[in-house]
């Protein structure tokens, strides 16, 4: 059944050329971190442009004219401190700022605390916003201390206008918002206190002035150069986060996986350690830790290192990156529970450095008590040639007949034939258990 497999296998169909150079250029760094407009305005702003030119410039070229009435709760946090909201997330390692939404933000936080002392205001998201941004460029609206940003705290907190601190916009200059790229969502450019009054003051929509060309967020860049996407807008394993909900696809909702893991692993009392290999941005990585267990993973993509450290909480170096052979190969580790999903099938069709009975080998030797496995099969339209033959049935007798466990069990079909891909996935989950 392999031997035709291998031969009906036909590699034009399966990857066009123009999604290889996509993929090379991803490889080779050279592919687009963002849009144009977001490129442009990061390198826009190192200029050396007197500010009150720059205005002009912006109000002149780049804004809407008129202003537009918003809902605040579309709002994402963006620029701060005089950096844009890439910058800041560069500067500061917090992939996740510009995908914050306003409303769930440091500035709405900070005035929901009834009278805070001088130490609540400084444990609170707002005077950790405020330290990171004295630690990565030396100032915060002024504040060059925690003795500063207290004062500049309790100025918000009071409602008074006051002194116009450095950095502080007018009191007549509009809220400045960016269209984020593929969603819904507006960045914030400028205006974060003076929206956060009116989200506290319960109002649901605020007038503001929007630019032109939309931004990305780093979330959004970063998934789009991660290799195995070749530039679509689909999300392997769940990520929550507002500017994906629109336009990005979860193709693998993974829970039903998950599921019917920790029912057979505590029905048969295994617990300890955990490895998933091709582990992706490592959603399974952190759920199996969830569920008590010393969990690893390994993925070729280094690019899901941050990813999994931001989204899901990973801590440095539970996540290997490279070559998943090599890795398992080199490796003489055994772990209580391994996984691999959705990676044999890219060896069977013959993509992998080694035929499809090394791989199996090396996960079996990697195993001490049960393996989860699933691959991609015959059903799906995308592999209905290619793939002739590979079926449920004939999965389970290769892995009887290449690894050494005792028991070989179909755990069922996942449930990922939804639309758009109706026509495709229903992949059934293997577990492979030593007694």
């Amino acid at each position: 059944m392999l031997d035709e497999v291998r031969r009906n296998l036909n590699p034009q169909k399966l990857r066009s050329g123009g999604r290889r150079a996509k993929q090379a250029l991803r490889k080779a760094g050279m592919a687009s971190a963002g849009p144009v407009y977001g490129r442009l305005a990061d390198a826009g702003r190192s200029v050396p442009i007197p500010p009150k030119a720059r205005v002009v410039v912006s109000t002149l070229v780049l804004r809407r004219p008129g202003h537009v009435t918003v809902p605040i709760d579309r709002l994402l946090v963006g620029a701060q401190a005089g950096w844009t909201a890439r910058e800041f997330a560069e500067r500061t390692d917090d992939l996740l700022w510009p995908s914050t939404r306003l409303v769930d933000g440091p500035h709405v936080d900070l005035l929901r605390l009834t009278d805070p002392t001088d130490e609540e205001i400084l444990a609170s998201p707002y005077g950790r916003l405020a330290r990171r941004c004295i630690d990565a460029g030396g100032r915060y609206f002024g504040a060059t201390d925690d003795a500063g940003i207290v004062a500049g705290a309790r100025s918000f907190l009071s409602g008074e206008e006051g002194e116009r601190r450095p950095e502080q916009s007018g009191r007549l200059d509009p809220v400045l918002v960016a269209p984020v790229r593929g969603s819904d969502y507006y960045q914030v450019l400028d205006g974060h206190h003076r929206l956060a009054r009116a989200a506290a003051r319960g109002e649901t929509t605020a007038r503001v002035v929007t630019k032109w060309l939309p931004v990305t967020t780093p979330l959004q860049d970063l998934l789009l150069r991660m290799s195995w996407l070749d530039g679509t807008k689909e999300l392997y394993q769940p990520i929550d986060a507002p500017e994906l909900a629109k336009s990005w696809t979860t193709v693998r909702r993974c829970t039903d996986r998950l599921e019917k893991m920790v029912k057979l692993l505590a029905e048969r009392g295994v617990t300890g350690s955990y490895l998933d290999v091709a582990s992706c941005y490592g959603w399974f990585v952190a759920e199996m830790g969830k569920a008590g267990f010393d969990a690893q993973g390994v993925e070729r993509d280094p690019l899901a290192v941050p990813l999994g450290k931001a989204m899901y909480g990973l801590r440095e170096g539970q996540i290997g990156t490279g070559d998943a052979v090599e890795l398992l190969a080199y490796s003489d580790r055994v772990y209580d529970v391994v996984s691999c999903f959705s990676l044999l099938h890219h060896f069977v069709l013959g993509r992998g450095s080694v035929g499809p009975e090394a791989l199996v080998k090396l996960l079996d030797r990697a195993t001490g008590k049960v393996l989860f496995l699933d691959t991609g099969q015959e059903n799906e339209a995308w592999f209905r040639t290619s793939l002739e033959g590979w079926n449920a049935e004939s999965i389970a007798d290769f892995l009887r007949r290449h690894t050494t466990f005792d028991e070989i069990i179909d755990l069922g079909p996942d449930d990922d034939a939804h639309p758009p891909y109706a026509d495709n996935y229903g992949r059934h989950l293997f577990a492979c258990v030593r007694t």
